[in-house]
Formats: structure tokens, sequence, C-alpha cells
């Protein structure tokens, strides 16, 4: 979309040079910007891709979680854990298995199997029924808890006495959570050493059960190492993408860039230049309110070049600004928004 100004505008400028669509200037661009060179202005498929992933919500919540657990725990709200969608997941999963535990159970009632692996699954079982249980209580307190956030005209005495009684509900359910955690991780050692034993074979004697055991420890051990595949995800995958594509997943998570109607709606023209004598005042005053340069690529502007004017009235380089709002929807310089 063009500039209802005069077809090529002007400026006054003593010595102005910039990127140019010529294949030496793409080449300092592509420098610049980490972009192979006669690259379009258009996103390739795979960044479109990386594009829409580092803003859906699963992904944002994984880099939550990631920074919640490798920084500081302010406060019970700053929890990814501790959100409505996640502890519903958390509800269904531990349904699933005390609904699986139990039904094997009552199924394989003539199965023998060498370890007690019934022992094992029921001891399983009784766990999640605990963990079960403990959802519901955090799911009472955090509503207990945005309760009293919004109860601040009452009195200050019964105010002090419901904190107090919250706080001693947190720290209970914080020792029964340990504790359960403590119990599964014994469990699951105690499962991996009776399932898996090479010594005495299980399966022929006891196949659902065996299958059960199979099915829970490898659960609990994608749990177990759910840190070390987060890790893996956010600080060496994302980044080697990022690399490889220039485009910042995590930049393009924690701020949404443009749609390509808005970045189309912004004016744009070619460059020109126009020599004026070096005295003028007015050409000193021009100069100093355009750069001569693009602050994102640091290329210098030369003639003809496709040029794009932000509201903020500050200009870039086409290309530059263009996939620059498609990662974050405001200027570089005065860090003003697009309206949306």
């Amino acid at each position: 979309m063009n500039c209802p100004c005069p077809s090529e505008l002007v400026f006054n400028s003593s010595s102005m040079a910039s990127f140019t669509s010529n294949s030496s200037s793409e080449h300092s661009m592509a420098s610049a910007q980490n972009i192979p060179p006669h690259a379009s202005s258009t996103p390739s498929f795979m960044t479109r891709v990386a594009m829409r992933i580092s803003r859906s919500r699963w992904f944002t919540f994984l880099r939550r979680v990631f920074h919640y657990q490798n920084g500081p725990r302010s406060d019970l709200d700053s929890n990814p854990f501790n959100s409505s969608t996640w502890m519903m997941l958390e509800l269904v999963a531990l349904l699933v298995q005390i609904t699986s535990t139990t039904f094997t159970l009552v199924i394989s009632k003539s199965e023998k199997p060498i370890w007690p692996m019934r022992v094992w699954i029921a001891g399983y079982d009784i766990g999640c029924v605990l963990n079960l249980l403990l959802l519901c209580g955090r799911y009472h307190q955090l509503h207990v808890t945005q309760r009293d956030s919004l109860s601040l005209s009452e009195l200050e005495q019964q105010r002090n006495n419901e904190e107090t009684s919250v706080y001693r509900s947190s720290h209970l359910m914080n020792k029964c959570r340990s504790s359960l955690e403590l119990f599964f991780a014994i469990w699951f050692v105690m499962g991996n050493v009776w399932a898996f034993d090479s010594r005495f074979g299980s399966f022929q004697n006891a196949p659902k059960l065996q299958v059960l055991c199979i099915i829970l420890l490898s659960w609990n051990a994608i749990c177990y190492s759910f840190p070390f595949l987060l890790f893996l995800l956010l600080c060496c995958c994302v980044p080697l993408l990022s690399t490889l594509l220039g485009y910042n997943m995590n930049m393009g998570a924690s701020a949404r860039g443009a749609s390509e109607d808005q970045i189309s709606q912004l004016p744009s023209w070619r460059y020109k230049i126009v020599q004026f004598d070096n005295d003028s005042q007015s050409s000193q005053r021009l100069i100093d309110e355009d750069p001569e340069e693009c602050c994102i690529c640091l290329v210098k502007y030369t003639e003809k070049e496709e040029v794009r004017q932000l509201p903020c009235s500050h200009l870039f380089h086409l290309k530059c600004v263009d996939q620059w709002l498609r990662i974050i929807s405001c200027c570089p310089l005065c860090k003003q928004g697009l309206q949306r």
C-alpha cells in the first residue's frame, strides 16, 4: 500500500546512503539479520510454523513452568501448576489411573505373579486416591485465598484468623504433598525391581498385572524426567531452531507480533535523495529529524530503496521493519505499539 504523498518522497540530505534492493545491499542486510540473501519478505513455511508454536498457549505455559522451577517462588498464585486448566488435567490423569488400576485388580484375581505386583498396584492405587484428595484441597485453598483477597473490608481480627488458618492448612498440605512424592519415588524404584527382574519372569503367570505395571512405570518415568525434557526443549532445541530459522521463538512467545494486514496498511514508498546546500538550515533540520540509516540493520539509506513509516513517524527499511513487526508489534526506537 503506497502513501498518498508524492510518488517519490524527497528528503533533504547532503550524504544519505541506504540499504538497497540490489544484490550487494541484500547481502549486507542478510549478514546483519542472519537471513539469506534474496530472501523474500514473506516468511517461509517453517518460520510461520515456529511463529504459531511460539504464540501457542502450551508453549507459553512451558516457559512459565521453566521460569517458575528455576526462579524464586514469590506467592501461591505465581505457580503455573495451580491454574485451573492444569489442575483439571491432573484430575483426569488421576481418575484414569485409579480406574485402570482398580479394574485390573478386579479382573486379575486368578493371576499369580512371582513378585507381589498386586500389592504394588494396590499401593499405587491408594497413593493416587490420596493425591486426588490433596488436589481437591489445593483447589479449595486457592478459592479461599482469592476470596480472602477480595474481602479486605471485613474486621481485622476475623481476617487475621482466616489468614492464620489458611497458612496452617497450606503448611500441612505441603507436608502431605512432600510425603506423597517421597512415597511415589520409593514405590517407583520397587516397581522397577519387581517388574523388570530378569531372573523371575512374571509375564507368563500374570500378564495383565505385568503390562499395567510397565505402563504405570513408564508414565512415572516420563513425569520424573519432565524437568530434564523441558530443559532440553527450551535451552537446546528452541535456541537451535531460532538460529536456523532467524526467528526468536522466546521473544515471539512473550510479545505478539503484528498481522500481515496491519503491516500492509502502513505507508511505504521508494527513498529518493536530493542534494541541497550544506549551509541550508532546512536541510540541517531534516537531517537531524530523519536518521540517515536504518536502526534495525544499521545500513544507510540509498536511492530507490523501499522504506516504511510507522505511526510514530520513524522510518525503516521495508524488509527490516516488516520482519521486526512480525515478531514485536511496536517501534524499535520509541516502542510505540501499533493500533490493533
